[in-house]
């Protein structure tokens, strides 16, 4: 049955539009809105960089919704319309346990067939947790203390950190560069090599999120957004390395997403790390 799946200013889509949402469909709504710009001072003599981190607030989000046209009656061309009076619309996403206040951005994909169509629709969701009130995660994942946020191991959300993260922890960052003058008349240039220091780099976390239920999943989602973006900078711990770096969260994409059977939401959550110093060949925290 496609009907009671999501639903538009309380209508059912599939009843009314004959529409529903396409299989993966989900993966851009559930990913974690970006953080907006953050203000830093960046010191030519020092590594990273010194950000201003005491109200870090989420930014708005835009996102592709894939969706199914059934029967190709033209009953979809209604939920355009919809989507056209007015700007906000509810969206009861009832299959996935989520209801989003969205405004339309674009249709940037429609392709139409003898039996079903698709379409691409472009949202916004300004209203990143918007009346949320924090619950501390609740998890019925086994417990891992591997890596850390701010002292409280990831498995306290349900997530458990995959292979790839410690490359990326690891990687060297870019190197700032220092006075260089290039002179017409000398061949090559002349570069100040006194000192070496290093720009901020981005981190990707890779993340699997499980949970027994859909309230759980979404108990844990929303704590961890929420501990992501607390004022002042985060600690995220990795056993493997036994350091602590200091942090800020930045952007979030999602690659694989099952709301039933097994519930699971596959992320990838991009931290830039602020500030380390090379000691034994090794970047940590300075």
């Amino acid at each position: 049955m496609m009907s009671g799946r999501f639903y538009i200013d309380g209508k059912d889509a599939f009843t009314e539009y004959g529409i529903y949402v396409q299989e993966g469909g989900y993966n851009e709504l559930v990913a974690f809105p970006p953080l907006k710009a953050v203000t830093s001072n960046d010191w030519q003599e020092e590594d990273g960089i010194e950000p201003d981190l005491s109200e870090p607030t989420l930014n708005t989000k835009e996102f592709s919704l894939k969706i199914v046209l059934s029967g190709m009656d033209y009953r979809w061309g209604g939920f355009i319309e919809r989507l056209s009076d007015k700007a906000y619309h509810t969206f009861d996403f009832r299959e996935i346990g989520r209801t989003y206040r969205l405004r339309l951005v674009s249709n940037p994909n429609t392709d139409l067939a003898t039996l079903l169509g698709f379409i691409t629709v472009k949202l916004a969701d300004d209203f990143p947790l918007d009346g949320y009130t924090y619950k501390e995660p609740e998890s019925t994942v086994p417990g891992s203390d591997y890596y850390e946020l701010d002292g409280k191991p990831f498995s306290d959300y349900g997530v458990r950190v995959l292979e790839g993260t410690l490359n990326e922890i690891e990687k060297s960052p870019n190197v700032k560069t220092s006075l260089l003058r290039n002179i017409n008349k000398l061949n090559g240039a002349l570069y100040d090599g006194e000192k070496v220091t290093y720009k901020a780099k981005d981190v990707k976390i890779n993340c699997l999120m499980q949970a027994a239920s859909l309230t759980e999943l979404w108990r844990n989602y929303n704590a961890l957004l929420y501990d992501l973006v607390r004022p002042e900078q985060r600690l995220l711990y990795s056993d493997e390395t036994g350091y602590e770096y200091p942090c800020h969260y930045k952007s979030c994409s999602v690659s694989e997403f099952y709301a039933s059977d097994k519930i699971w939401l596959k992320l990838t959550v991009t931290v830039c790390f602020i500030s380390f110093r090379l000691e034994d060949d090794e970047f940590v925290l300075a």
